[in-house]
């Protein structure tokens, strides 16, 4: 199956525009040892991948702190036929920047790979969280050392904070790309999205199913609102029809999850 792309902003990165959300299929949320993870736990685990890659998803993201996710899918990747020709990860900003290049460190040696292609600043939610980011010798400043050696290949950020800091942060024109929160019930970052059509970053919709309103466990009465659609795919559809939206995330932790997901591409043009 393929996926259709969008240019991914100033990247020049085609993305494809469902992106695998590596939020919820790790073990654990704790961080375990490689010999905590039984065979059976990494092979359904690798078995989604497989399936994901199959469907047509090209790009991933994770983050450091999302558990075994990051170990979970470097071993997976290291199995895989076909690689995903996207990877990205994200870090928290820190005041101490020894402390965030050791956090780096750890992210390329849990998934094993030579470079990260799209890297971000995960949760830049308050002004003190920007100005680690941004001041000088600061995270972002760590960032472009490493993309300087070929290390990493886009710098972004995400984001749950108001959409003035939001929009703060593209207008410091340190970033590439963002992810932030946009779906039918919360359109509070329009706005944001139109600073980043102007600088040209890549948008990239968090959390659409989740955050978009528990959409995978919706009331009768947001069934029969949304009828003929499942509300899943009615919120994949409202955030596609923008063509300012380049990919959203699809986070699964079973097979099925994808399905809504899929339906939603299918019915798009």
């Amino acid at each position: 199956m393929s996926i259709p792309t969008r240019r991914f902003g100033r990247t020049e990165i085609q993305i494809p525009i469902l992106s695998l959300g590596g939020m919820r299929f790790q073990k654990s949320w704790k961080e375990l040892d490689e010999t905590e993870i039984t065979f059976s736990e990494q092979n359904e685990f690798n078995n989604l991948i497989n399936s994901a890659i199959g469907y047509g998803f090209q790009h991933v993201e994770t983050a450091r702190h999302y558990g075994t996710s990051e170990l979970q899918l470097g071993n997976a990747i290291r199995n895989m036929e076909t690689p995903f020709q996207i990877i990205q990860t994200k870090i928290p900003p820190n005041n101490d920047v020894k402390i965030f290049e050791e956090e780096l460190k750890t992210s390329f040696e849990k998934l094993g790979v030579k470079k990260i292609d799209l890297l971000s600043l995960h949760g830049i939610n308050t002004e003190e969280h920007l100005k680690q980011s941004l001041r000088e010798n600061g995270c972002v400043d760590i960032l472009k050392k490493w993309q300087r050696d070929n290390l990493i290949g886009n710098i972004g950020f995400s984001t749950h904070g108001k959409s003035s800091l939001i929009q703060k942060a593209i207008r410091s024109n340190k970033f590439d790309y963002v992810n932030l929160h946009w779906y039918f019930i919360n359109q509070n970052n329009s706005i944001a999205i139109q600073s980043a059509k102007k600088y040209d970053l890549g948008v990239f919709i968090i959390s659409p199913t989740d955050k978009g309103g528990h959409l995978y466990s919706p009331s009768e009465k947001l069934l029969n609102l949304c009828k003929p659609l499942h509300p899943i795919v009615f919120n994949d559809l409202f955030c596609l029809a923008n063509q300012n939206v380049h990919t959203i995330s699809v986070g699964v932790a079973k097979e099925s999850d994808f399905d809504h997901h899929l339906d939603a591409v299918a019915l798009l043009s």
